[in-house]
């Protein structure tokens, strides 16, 4: 009977380690950063070198065209912090 309690507990002690690793793991990459300035751009690629520059090969470029007169195209890259 002791033994197979002993068991029990190493199998959830290992279930529980696994799914904190994972739970880690999962928090890590969701730590998304956001840099905006504000300059003229029509595509992503005209982010990208400024964005990959700053922030690595991995960052997203993304253009964001703004409607509203006087202001200027906002370009946005996202990155792991």
């Amino acid at each position: 009977m002791s033994k197979k309690n002993t068991l029990i507990l190493c199998l959830f002690l290992v279930l529980l380690i696994f799914f904190a690793g994972v739970n880690a793991r999962n928090q890590r990459t969701e730590n998304t950063c956001t840099d905006k300035w504000e300059t003229p751009c029509v595509t992503e690629e005209d982010c990208k070198e400024k964005c990959h520059q700053d922030h690595g090969k991995k960052a997203k470029p993304m253009c964001t065209v703004r409607v509203i007169e006087g202001h200027p195209d906002l370009c946005e890259c996202r990155y792991n912090c």
